[in-house]
Parts: structure tokens; sequence; C-alpha cells
């Protein structure tokens, strides 16, 4: 007993070795580890092991026991240069005499000391010097403990993205484009303008295949229909059926990578405008009067292989630079197919010749001031 008081009384050293992340990510005073994505406290004064778990709970943690090899590693780390043994939160079920995180889980048997587990005692502290592990200790002891918490890794949960008055944004992973972190449940909730959808693109995507993923819900929270998850294998793009969408990040213990980026953009429920044939006539929507914001609509005119189409504007009036009509030499949108970006008050009368036997165009607008638009035809040549 006298050797347990005399070691639990001595200071343990205060050369603790830097094995932390981001500091900001903690309360103060607390150390991030990469390794578990954990924070971290020691116990600047000594208890028993009865006292240890609420001491940890008045700071917003928990007694820590290590989890993984991982978390092994790091407590070998960050314990080293201590001199008194901190607790952890593992003990002896005294009915059948087995050992016991404090979740019910067990303590790999390559943790424990040599000689150990012993019958010294049935709770558990952390030999920091020699040969690091854990071993059995009387629960009365006076040790300092050792607390661990989250961390604020994920954006705050009520946070809300975009809005009645926003069409597009990027979200992006915890630490990206760095590393995402272990043991993450991410939520993120998206919203777009009254009688939109919403498209979701995720470039890049790089997480642990299968065990690290994001799943897609087709409504403001996890209770609504899954749009399905997203791995490194599968599909990369979804769209929503309704102007919200959310979204669910998991990570598991171990492995991260860079993570990922998502672009999403809103979109309105305007059946596309497919013309084909000789010719033909075509306006923004409710033209004479004002289009609609946050509108995008398509056109697509398609004339017999070996011809071209002449397309003409003769009345033209949208917002200068926000509103704007795209035109595509081809029947697809990429962007070094197009030879035109129409917007303001001066461009009618517009004419152009295609090159090809398509033309895609593409009317987008924002949410303020909206105008009467334009009208046009064409035909072919």
């Amino acid at each position: 007993m006298l050797a347990a008081v005399l070691t639990s009384i001595l200071v343990f050293g205060s050369s603790v070795r830097n094995v932390s992340g981001d500091k900001s990510l903690c309360p103060d005073g607390w150390l991030l580890s990469n390794e578990t994505s954990y924070c971290y406290l020691t116990s600047d004064r000594y208890m028993t092991f009865a006292e240890a778990d609420g001491y940890c709970q008045s700071l917003g943690g928990s007694q820590a026991f290590m989890m993984n090899s991982y978390e092994f590693t790091f407590m070998k780390s960050y314990t080293q240069g201590m001199f008194a043994q901190p607790w952890l939160g593992v003990t002896r079920n005294l009915t059948n005499n087995k050992w016991y995180n404090n979740d019910g889980t067990t303590p790999y048997s390559s943790w424990w000391i040599a000689g150990e587990p012993s019958l010294n005692g049935d709770c558990v502290s952390f030999k920091s010097t020699d040969k690091q592990g854990i071993r059995a200790t009387q629960c009365w002891s006076i040790q300092p403990v050792i607390c661990k918490q989250m961390p604020a890794l994920c954006p705050d949960p009520n946070k809300k993205y975009g809005g009645l008055h926003t069409r597009t944004g990027n979200i992006t992973s915890p630490g990206y484009p760095v590393q995402y972190y272990n043991n993450l449940d991410c939520f993120y909730s998206i919203t777009s303008p009254n009688n939109t959808y919403i498209t979701l693109q995720l470039d890049p995507y790089l997480v642990e295949n299968a065990i690290d993923y994001l799943t897609i819900y087709d409504g403001p929270n996890a209770t609504y229909k899954s749009l399905g998850k997203a791995t490194s294998s599968s599909k990369l793009t979804f769209e929503s059926t309704s102007n919200s969408v959310s979204l669910v990040f998991h990570t598991d213990k171990t492995v991260t990578k860079k993570g990922w980026l998502l672009n999403w953009n809103a979109k309105a429920y305007t059946p596309n405008v497919n013309q084909s044939g000789n010719g033909g006539n075509f306006t923004s929507p409710n033209y004479p009067n004002d289009y609609d914001s946050y509108t995008e609509q398509m056109y697509y005119f398609s004339v017999a292989d070996g011809f071209q189409v002449n397309v003409t504007i003769d009345d033209f009036l949208t917002e200068n630079r926000f509103d704007v009509l795209e035109v595509y030499d081809n029947y697809t949108i990429p962007g070094v197919n197009m030879i035109a970006n129409l917007t303001g008050d001066s461009i009618a009368p517009w004419n152009w010749l295609s090159q090809s036997s398509h033309v895609t165009m593409r009317f987008r607008t924002d949410g303020t001031n909206q105008k009467r638009g334009f009208h046009g035809y064409w035909t072919i040549q």
C-alpha cells in the first residue's frame, strides 16, 4: 500500500509528447489526437477510481479507455514522461473474473504488461515507463485520470446550407483537402428556393471504400428516403425530388483519406423545349411577361444530318450579367462548345448559324430583377 501511495503522490512529468492536431477543435487544455480523432486531458489532481469517471463527466467527457491498436499507440506516446500511472476506464467483473472497458468491450490481451492481469486490484491504470501497457491496480489508489471526448469535428447539425434565395454552393468533409477524421457522424442539410430540386456532384471523393461513406436523404433529415450511399466505387451524382436534401458522413475507427468536395445546384421544374424538323419559335418562360426567379430552361433544336441551324433572336431583355442565355454548338453543354453568353438589353437582333446539326441553349436566372426575357426562331439551312 505504501508503495502505491508513494507512486500516486509523485508529480507526473510535464514533457508530454506533441501528439495532437488542431487544438482549436478541443476545449481549452485538451489535446486532439490525430490517430484517434478524440480530445484527451490528464487531470491535474489525484483521485480514486470511483471518482474518476464523474470527474471526466464534469468536464464534458468520459473516462478514457483504448478501443483499438491506434489508441494504444497514441496512449503510449501521450503518457510518455509521466511518473504516476493514470486511471483508464477498465474494471474486473467479480462474477466471471473477466476485464471490461466502460462500454462493455474487452481490452486486447497484448495491451497488458508482463505478468498482468494480476490479482493486485480490480481497476486498471496505464504504466507509462519501461514497457508500457495496462496493469491491475487497487481501486482505492490515488492516481490521475485520463479523460476523453469527441472534438468539434463536424459542423453544427442545426446549420442550414443554402436557403430560399441561394441556388448553388459547396460543402467539404471535415479536414478537407488534407484528411478527414475517424469516428465521425456528421450531418448536413441543404435547402434551395421553392419550386426547385437539388442536384449533387461529388468530385473528388476519396474515402476508405465501403467503410467510410456519405448517405444522401431525399428530405431535410435522415428519416426521409435514402437516395443512396456514395462510396469510392459507386455513382457520385444524386438528385432530390424537392428543394430539400440532407447528408450524413460516417467514418469508422481506422484509416482516413483526403475526403470529398460536394457541389450542389438548385434547378427549377421546367420541362425541356425539344424541337426538330425545318424550324420553330422559342421564348423565355412566361414571355412576354417576366420570367421567374431561379429558372433553368433547356432548349434543344435538331435538323437532319448534313444541315445547319440558323438561329435568330428578335427581342431580348434580361438582368445584365445575372440572367443569361447560353448557346452551344452541340447537343450537350460542355463549356468548350459555348459560342455565346447573351445577357442584358443590347442583344437583339442577334443571328448565328451553327456548324453542326444540333443546337442547345440554356437560360439561367438568379433570384432578383426579373425581366420579360426573349423571343426567337430558328430555321434549317
